[in-house]
């Protein structure tokens, strides 16, 4: 993939040096202002979550968050060790806030908590389309892209970004029950 992208790159800039030499560099310079700029509003946004979820996991919040979804993650992945449950609550939480990039961390740690015990390939599977397809209760993310960009009503897209998320994660939930087998 990076061949791919580098192909583009040197073909594009190639081509915009024989065909308008004067705005190459002022391309390049416009565009990694732009990256830079979104950059550090993304920076804020995962700031203000990460500091939130560090704030639930000092206080405790996020012991009982894991507990009130204990059943859920029961059903959807089996028993599960205490600290893996903790992980998985905690990415879940993220993701349905919309901070699919901070849930990274605590994604990681459930896989390597549930590696320590035997037969957790299941969970691990279901884990990993959870995560992947992670229903949005409110797309921080797209919602800080969207009003960084000027949009007139960056919030539109929350309702359709549920339903796609939802869907996603039935079907995905579905998929894994059918075809993916427990072990005891």
């Amino acid at each position: 993939m990076n061949i791919i992208f580098g192909i583009i790159l040197i073909l594009s800039t190639t081509l915009l040096i024989f065909s308008n030499p004067e705005s190459v560099l002022s391309a390049m310079l416009s565009g990694g202002e732009k990256a830079l700029n979104l950059t550090l509003k993304m920076v804020v946004v995962y700031a203000v979550w990460l500091g939130i979820f560090e704030l639930m996991d000092r206080s405790g919040l996020s012991k009982k968050i894991a507990k009130l979804l204990r059943p859920c993650n029961k059903f959807l992945f089996g028993e599960l060790p205490d600290s893996a449950n903790d992980y998985m609550s905690l990415n879940i939480s993220a993701n349905l806030l919309g901070m699919s990039g901070a849930t990274t961390p605590m994604g990681i740690k459930s896989v390597l908590e549930l590696e320590k015990y035997p037969n957790t390939e299941y969970a691990i599977a279901m884990f990993f389309v959870i995560n992947a397809t992670s229903v949005q209760l409110i797309p921080s993310s797209v919602l800080a892209l969207r009003t960084s960009m000027g949009s007139a009503s960056p919030s539109d897209i929350i309702l359709p970004t549920i339903l796609a998320t939802l869907v996603s994660s039935v079907v995905g939930v579905l998929l894994v029950k059918i075809f993916v087998k427990r072990k005891a």
